[in-house]
């Protein structure tokens, strides 16, 4: 067996025929400055080489010939990636049990051994598919296991003085087959659409009501019912499935079912008990609550085999730090970092060996202390026989790690080379790499020596909060600082100021309140929670890790607003006027776009297994874009060639003042992308390719660009996710501009270096889920050094006093 595995030639993206030795069975970190090339290394050569063999020779029905962007690699083994960007999950049906199989073992553990009630026992043995809402024979029969139902008063839609026209502007008008289908309906009958309900005669008004066969007209009830499932499912991919729905000014929102309580599940499985808890309970217990109900009967009652198994996996999960969720909790909720580390569960449980396994920054959304326990883990898959290689920042997870490679120097054009291979020590004298010089002392990040004093006029006071894990919270939030907000997973910290705060902002600040994903603050607002000190704020930015962009073609130039302009400067180039080319022709969403791949600039093939091959265009040759579009030329350079420049490369192409491409509001964003961090990302990158972190770093940039003044609140989500220590710099010099000039800035963050900049911190604890919930520490970073109760103070300490 080879001793290392080697990639000779990678020449994917930005790397630069990359020459790189990776040790079998050894823990191996790639590092480097965002956009350095270390992805492009990891998983878009690794990873996909070796899934290309695996298909090869898996009896796959396709295969596809491409180039390959390497010249060699061996030493390849069976390969499995955890990439935060690939994995996001947007089916709502989908769980943390549902993923883990946890939902199945409980199924089967009230199968064998559950109570049932004496009323409900039909004398049928129990089935597992009873205790499964997903299954139709475990599903309420009323609600088809949504554990929601949408009454309908027809008395509200069926007002006798609505005008009839009224009642269906919107959707209906612009539905061409509705529209179609009630014109006829109108005709048939002789209605007239600006006369009122009460107009109608009786047969007139049961057929407006439930439809008519020969005109194929719904009714309006029907119809009505159709919209309220309409937007029930759009809030529901949208993580929103409590917020108010209004339909022509009449509430539509969905109510717990009235036939199962909620539970989603039929009489059977609601009837019956473990332990005098039904499964519902149990699936929404938090998983360190769960744990120990379940060790407690198990010593109970012997010979429960199932509980044995249940408990290693919950184990596990608590262990990669997932203590804080329930089984029940969806998918879509979780982090990038979240739904990473229960895949990881998942491979710690099946105990593989001889497997490559590589992350995509495993260390994200943790504390410093829980950190410690997933280095362990992922060492626990080395030992037992797995290659590990991970895209990561953390220094402590560099420390533990038996091999450094080093990408850089810089980020894009100025990245893609290899610096460094090898041990820790080693790479601490190397004088090239960016990373060493931070490593070995030789650079800091900068920290603060005076903090803000605090203003006790200036207060934003939260009182009584207690959502989800709260517990009665009390806090008082200075504003004109930076202010932290600390804690391990679990502990509170988005229930305090994204569930809680934002929310109650929003209803008050109303459209001064700016938030990528409006629709998707949660309505659920806390009645017991008081906020004084809202008048001190001009305006809110919320700044999460949500994916940017709802269509396939979304890119950081869409969603940032500059294909707007770029678009415009190539229809007013002589050529384009000359043809007749209006801005659409440049842009793959409209009339410049493929035909045959609709602007993706590929097409996709299954080739068996679960699995797909992207193939590129052959007609556009990937690019998207017809032939006459890219014909047209913007000082040298077409619109597919500009939307593959880096940011940085853009930004001196638009800057040049006397240039024919010269745009002073796009030369503006993308210098604000250059000062985030994100230089190196391409202006036609696609939505699905970006990180969490890297999308949050857009929304910033696009707020800076337009936003002015002080008084701002500005609230982000853990920033530094994806940083490297440079770009982590950066970001700190950023926010501490922003409060320079007069605005506040909260930041949920694990990152001691950023915690150590702030004027003052929150942290919330002790543990997560029901051990969390209550503020254990709060001031100045020194006071949190000083403070015994404090978990991040030891962390802090050697941050300021290195």
């Amino acid at each position: 067996m080879n001793e290392y595995i080697e990639i000779k030639g990678a020449r994917i993206h930005n790397l630069k025929n990359v020459d790189v030795q990776i040790p079998r069975n050894k823990l191996t970190v790639i590092t480097g400055v965002s956009g350095s090339g270390k992805s492009s290394l990891a998983f878009d050569t690794l990873y996909e080489e070796g899934k290309r063999r695996y298909l090869m020779f898996s009896g796959a029905q396709f295969m596809v010939d491409s180039v390959p962007n390497f010249a060699q690699i061996t030493g390849l083994a069976p390969t499995v990636a955890v990439e935060q960007r690939v994995i996001r999950q947007s089916n709502p049906r989908s769980t943390v049990g549902t993923r883990s199989k946890l939902d199945s073992m409980l199924a089967i553990l009230f199968t064998v051994y559950g109570d049932r009630d004496p009323m409900y026992d039909d004398g049928e043995p129990l089935t597992m598919e009873q205790f499964q809402k997903n299954s139709p024979k475990g599903m309420c029969v009323k609600c088809l296991g949504s554990g929601r139902f949408h009454p309908i008063d027809e008395e509200a839609i069926i007002q006798p003085d609505t005008v009839i026209c009224n009642l269906f502007n919107g959707f209906l008008m612009k539905h061409r087959h509705h529209r179609a289908n009630f014109k006829k309906f109108c005709d048939l009958y002789q209605i007239d659409v600006h006369q009122t309900i009460s107009s109608l005669t009786e047969e007139q008004l049961i057929l407006f009501k439930y439809g008519c066969r020969k005109t194929g007209f719904v009714g309006a009830v029907v119809f009505f019912h159709d919209m309220q499932k309409h937007w029930a499912s759009k809030l529901t991919r949208h993580n929103s499935g409590d917020k108010e729905v209004q339909l022509w000014g009449i509430p539509a929102g969905a109510v717990p079912c009235p036939r199962c309580q909620g539970t989603g599940l039929g009489e059977q499985a609601i009837h019956t008990t473990f332990a005098g808890r039904t499964i519902t309970e149990l699936e929404e217990m938090y998983i360190d609550e769960l744990l120990p109900f379940l060790r407690e009967h198990r010593a109970i009652s012997r010979g429960i085999h199932i509980i044995d198994e249940m408990l290693m996996k919950l184990q596990c999960m608590v262990d990669v730090g997932l203590h804080h969720l329930s089984l029940s909790r969806p998918l879509p909720t979780l982090s990038g970092g979240e739904i990473q580390r229960l895949f990881l569960a998942s491979f710690i449980i099946a105990e593989l060996d001889g497997i490559i396994f590589i992350f995509d920054e495993p260390t994200i959304g943790l504390h410093e202390l829980e950190k410690e326990m997933l280095i362990r883990i992922i060492q626990n898959l080395v030992r037992r026989g797995n290659t590990v290689i991970a895209v990561e920042h953390d220094e402590n997870f560099m420390k533990a790690a038996d091999y450094i490679i080093d990408l850089g120097p810089g980020a894009g054009i100025d990245g893609g080379e290899r610096i460094f291979q090898g041990s820790y020590e080693e790479l601490l004298i190397c004088k090239h790499s960016s990373t060493a010089h931070y490593l070995s002392g030789a650079k800091s990040l900068y920290t603060k020596k005076e903090r803000k004093s605090i203003d006790p006029s200036r207060m934003l006071k939260i009182e009584h909060a207690n959502l989800h894990n709260l517990r009665d919270v009390t806090v008082h939030i200075p504003l004109g600082g930076l202010v932290g907000i600390a804690g391990v997973s679990g502990s509170g910290k988005s229930s305090l100021i994204h569930d809680t705060l934002v929310p109650i902002l929003k209803e008050r600040l109303k459209n001064k309140v700016v938030h990528d994903a409006e629709d998707e603050i949660s309505s659920v607002l806390d009645n017991t929670v008081t906020i004084e000190g809202i008048e001190h704020l001009k305006k809110c930015i919320v700044v999460d890790q949500r994916p940017i962009g709802r269509s396939r073609t979304s890119c950081p130039a869409t969603y940032t607003g500059m294909t707007d302009r770029i678009r415009t400067l190539f229809s007013k180039t002589p050529e384009a006027q000359n043809r007749g080319y209006s801005a659409g022709m440049f842009t793959v969403n409209s009339e410049g776009g493929c035909r045959a791949c609709k602007g993706d600039g590929t097409k996709s093939y299954y080739v068996g297994f679960g699995n797909f091959i992207d193939v590129v265009c052959d007609m556009c040759g990937g690019s998207g874009f017809l032939e006459e579009a890219l014909q047209i030329m913007l000082d040298g350079k077409n619109i597919k060639e500009i939307m593959m420049m880096s940011v940085s490369e853009a930004a001196r192409f638009f800057g040049r003042v006397q240039s024919e491409a010269y745009d002073k509001s796009t030369y503006n964003t993308l210098a604000t992308l250059e000062r985030v961090g994100l230089g190196y990302m391409t202006l036609g990158q696609r939505t699905p390719t970006i990180s969490g972190g890297e999308a949050q770093r857009i929304k910033l940039a696009k707020e800076l660009t337009k936003q002015k003044g002080r008084d701002h609140l500005y609230i982000l989500d853990e920033p530094t996710t994806g940083l490297s220590f440079a770009d982590t710099d950066r970001l700190i010099a950023l926010m501490t501009e922003l409060v320079e000039v007069g605005n506040t800035v909260i930041v949920t963050e694990h990152d001691p270096s950023v915690l150590a900049h702030c004027d003052y911190i929150l942290e919330m604890g002790p543990g997560g889920g029901s051990n969390g919930g209550s503020i254990i520490a709060q001031g100045t970073p020194e006071a949190l050094i000083a403070d015994p109760q404090s978990m991040i103070g030891t962390y802090l300490k050697k941050v300021i006093q290195s």
